[in-house]
C-alpha cells in the first residue's frame, strides 16, 4: 500500500511494474512497422494531405490513445482509495438483538395480502425486519432464532448485508424443532448484550406461541436479569390468535409438508399466544407489549420502536477506505474503444 497527497492511496501498487513492459510494446510496435510497410491513410486522397504538419503531428494520436488506455487499466488494478477512516457520524448508540420465533405455528398464514399470493407469518416478518434493519444503518444488530432451543443466527453486527443475508435463511425447522421455549430466547439475546458498555440495549422478542413443551423455569426470572442487566425487551405477539388455515410442516424433510401433486398441505389449526406473558416480561423491563396481526400492524409497531430507540452519540469508523478503481477502469476502457475506432477508420492501415 503506498499513501500518497493526504487520505489518497494505492491499495496494490506492484501492479504498477506492469508498466514498466511500455517502452519494449513500443520497440516492438516500432520494428512491425519497419518490416511491415503500410498506408496510414484510408484513402489515397489523404496521402496527398500528409505533407501538412498538422496532419504529421495527428499521425502519432492512436499510439498514445493505446498507451494512456493501458496505463489507466493498470492504474485501476493498483486500487486507488481515499481514506476515510478518520471521520466521525452520528450514531444512535443502541445495541439491538431480535429473537425470531421459528416455531410450527409460524407457518400460519392468517397474516396473507388480501388479494395476493399464501404468505406465512414468517414471511411477513422477515420482509418487515428486512426495512426495519435497513433503517438502522449504525447501530448493532444481532439475530437469534428460536424454537425449543435458540439458535445464534447472527452475532451484533454492523454490517447490513451479512445479516440480511442471515435473515433470508430464517425457515421453520433451522433450529431442529418446533416447539417454543420463550426464556431460551431471552436468555440468548440477554448474554449477547449484557456485557456490552452501549448507550442503549434492546431486545425485541417476536413469538406466535406459547411454552411448548411447558420449561422447567419461567421466562420471567430471565426478564428480571434483562433488568438488571439494563436490557429492554419489546415483545410482539404475532398472528390473530384464533383458528386459521396454515402450512404443515414435516419433520423428515424438515420443510413444508406436500400431497402427491407436489403441493404445499394445509390445514386449519388453533395457535394460542400466551400475551399475558409476553406483557409482563415487557412490563418488568420498561419495554413495551406489541400485538401484529397483520403486515400493517407489524410494520407500524417496528416504526414505532426506531422510533423511540435514538440517542445520538459520535463514534470513529475505524476503517473506512472508498473505491476509485471504477474511475481509471472506465476511462482507460474509453481510451481503448477511441483508439480502435480511430484505427479503423480515419487511421487505417492498409498493408
Amino acid at each position: 500500500m503506498i499513501d500518497l497527497v493526504g487520505n489518497f492511496l494505492f491499495r496494490e501498487p506492484e501492479w504498477a511494474l506492469i508498466l514498466l513492459s511500455l517502452p519494449l510494446m513500443a520497440w516492438l510496435k516500432r520494428r512491425s512497422r519497419e518490416s511491415h510497410p503500410s498506408f496510414l491513410f484510408p484513402t489515397l486522397s489523404l496521402v496527398c494531405k500528409s505533407t501538412n504538419l498538422k496532419s504529421r503531428r495527428r499521425i502519432w494520436i492512436p499510439s498514445v490513445l493505446r498507451i494512456l488506455g493501458f496505463t489507466f487499466l493498470v492504474l485501476a488494478l493498483c486500487r486507488p482509495q481515499i481514506d476515510r477512516s478518520t471521520r466521525t457520524i452520528l450514531s444512535s448508540g443502541v445495541d439491538i438483538m431480535v429473537a425470531v420465533d421459528l416455531s410450527a405455528s409460524m407457518l400460519a398464514l392468517d397474516m396473507s395480502p388480501k388479494d395476493g399470493p399464501e404468505t406465512t407469518r414468517l414471511d411477513v416478518v422477515k420482509e418487515v425486519l428486512e426495512g426495519f434493519i435497513e433503517k438502522r444503518k449504525d447501530d448493532r444488530i444481532g439475530l437469534v432464532a428460536f424454537s425449543v432451543d435458540p439458535y445464534l443466527v447472527s452475532p451484533l453486527t454492523l454490517d447490513q448485508e451479512y445479516l440480511l443475508r442471515n435473515l433470508d435463511r430464517l425457515k421453520v425447522g433451522l433450529t431442529g424443532e418446533t416447539g417454543t421455549n420463550i426464556g431460551s430466547a431471552l436468555a440468548e439475546g440477554i448474554n449477547r448484550l449484557r456485557r456490552l458498555e452501549s448507550k442503549s440495549k434492546v431486545l425485541i422478542l417476536l413469538t406466535d406461541g406459547k411454552d411448548e413443551p411447558p420449561p422447567i423455569h419461567s421466562p420471567l426470572i430471565f426478564a428480571d436479569g434483562a433488568k438488571s442487566d439494563g436490557i429492554k425487551v419489546y415483545t410482539i405477539a404475532v398472528g390473530t390468535n384464533s383458528r386459521t388455515r396454515t402450512f404443515l410442516f414435516d419433520p423428515q424433510t424438515r420443510d413444508l409438508a406436500r400431497n402427491l401433486r407436489g403441493d404445499p398441505v394445509i390445514r386449519v389449526a388453533d395457535y394460542p399466544v400466551d400475551e399475558s406473558l409476553l406483557k409482563k416480561i415487557a412490563d418488568k423491563t420498561s419495554g413495551k407489549f406489541y400485538q401484529a396481526k397483520d403486515k400493517e400492524s407489524l410494520q407500524s409497531i417496528y416504526d414505532e420502536i426506531d422510533g423511540l430507540e435514538k440517542s445520538e452519540v459520535e463514534i470513529a469508523i475505524n476503517a473506512f477506505f472508498e473505491e476509485l478503481y471504477l474511475w481509471p477502469l472506465a476511462f482507460g476502457i474509453l481510451l481503448l474503444l477511441t483508439h480502435f475506432l480511430l484505427t479503423r477508420t480515419i487511421y487505417l492501415q492498409i498493408p
